[in-house]
């Protein structure tokens, strides 16, 4: 496994794309933390609580790196050279799936960086900025990163699924987005709470006495779509 996932690390890193979607971010982050300069709310403390206001947004980000790790190989069909091999196809979509949570973790290094070196160029210092709110912080980080990685095998498995990329991110915002609106047409809005888009109001919250639900529910969303995923990597026709 551990050649199959440095594999997708060699083909990722040298392309222009990943390296164009992580300076895209870490500009971002600048952009957002010179904007606040000056303000009311010019400050770390602000800052930190308000990364944490925005980490629901990553979500969009996903689907394109499972894109980068899957859908080159579906469009060039080379994933049958690998399977022709012998390799099992259970190991090699996980293989893919670790790469591409792999690849965001490093995204989200980069992003952490870009964030928090703005931060301390740009904003001032002040009393609330202390090592409780940034353990407070990275405790909701770590919940969030729980949810992405649910959300990356969710991509994944649509990414599988469909052959078309357009096609594949579509449902994928479909089912993250507007899933909570088709249960209540179901009249079946006692699910809303269990689902992944939900978790991240939670994480919001100022005071959370434990994160056990989120971390239950992302685990859960990601085992579904994982079996779902391989079983249809299995049947898929790579030809």
């Amino acid at each position: 496994m551990a050649k199959l996932i440095h594999a997708d690390f060699y083909k990722t890193f040298h392309r222009a794309y990943f390296y164009i979607l992580a300076a895209g971010l870490a500009a971002l982050c600048f952009l957002i933390n010179s904007a606040m300069r000056g303000g009311m709310y010019g400050n770390m403390s602000s800052s930190v609580q308000f990364a944490v206001m925005l980490m629901e947004y990553p979500v969009v980000i996903l689907p394109l790196v499972t894109q980068i790790v899957f859908s080159e190989e579906f469009q060039f069909h080379t994933l049958k050279n690998t399977a022709s091999y012998g390799t099992n196809r259970t190991l090699l979509f996980t293989a893919k799936l670790i790469a591409s949570i792999l690849l965001c973790m490093i995204l989200a290094a980069v992003v952490l960086a870009a964030y928090f070196g703005s931060m301390f160029i740009f904003l001032k210092h002040d009393a609330e900025f202390t090592s409780g709110l940034l353990n407070n912080f990275f405790m909701r980080l770590g919940v969030s990163c729980a949810i992405y990685a649910a959300c990356i095998t969710m991509s994944a498995f649509f990414t599988v699924l469909f052959r078309r990329n357009g096609l594949a991110i579509f449902f994928y915002y479909g089912v993250f987005y507007l899933m909570q609106y088709f249960l209540v047409l179901l009249h079946l809005e006692k699910f809303e709470p269990y689902l992944l888009e939900a978790q991240f109001a939670v994480i919001r919250k100022p005071s959370v006495t434990s994160f056990q639900k989120p971390l239950m529910v992302s685990a859960v969303t990601a085992l579904v779509f994982f079996i779902a995923g391989a079983v249809a990597f299995r049947k898929k026709d790579l030809c």
